[in-house]
């Protein structure tokens, strides 16, 4: 359940976050940024239900780290393409949802690996899906437009 919880979170806090100064986010949390992502650029500090939000660019892609408060890295997400996922999901995606348009496609890496999530629609239905670790695609959240 905790699992899920955070992988809401993480889902959740892309949607709606709260901006802190960077004074706010404690020391430890900013060494573990800084030695984890000493190259980042533009960071923008934010927290999120319990857990210290980086919003910052590396390598010229947006990336976004969740931090606990002893400085742990959490999760990690950056916006990718259909070129960088699985060809096992780009081949499923193209298979089940063909008649949907691609919104948004993420790449989540926590503690249970790495998971992507795509936002698919159509003029009726709006679905997020998640991967599992068979390289399949699942419903995760589905809304009605």
């Amino acid at each position: 359940m905790k699992k899920y919880m955070i992988a809401l979170s993480i889902l959740a806090s892309f949607f709606i976050t709260g901006t802190y100064a960077q004074e706010a986010t404690n020391r430890a949390v900013l060494n573990s940024f800084q030695s984890s992502f000493d190259v980042a650029q533009n960071v923008n500090w934010s927290h999120v239900k319990g857990l210290e939000r980086a919003d910052f660019t590396m390598d010229d892609q947006q990336v976004v780290a969740f931090f606990g408060s002893e400085g742990n890295i959490v999760a990690t997400s950056r916006d990718v393409t259909l070129l960088q996922i699985p060809l096992s999901l780009k081949t499923g995606l193209k298979k089940n949802f063909g008649n949907y348009t691609l919104v948004n496609i993420f790449e989540l890496n926590d503690e249970n690996g790495t998971a992507y999530y795509a936002t698919i629609k159509n003029e009726k239905r709006e679905y997020t899906l998640k991967s599992n670790t068979s390289g399949e695609w699942m419903i995760y959240k589905k809304e009605s437009n």
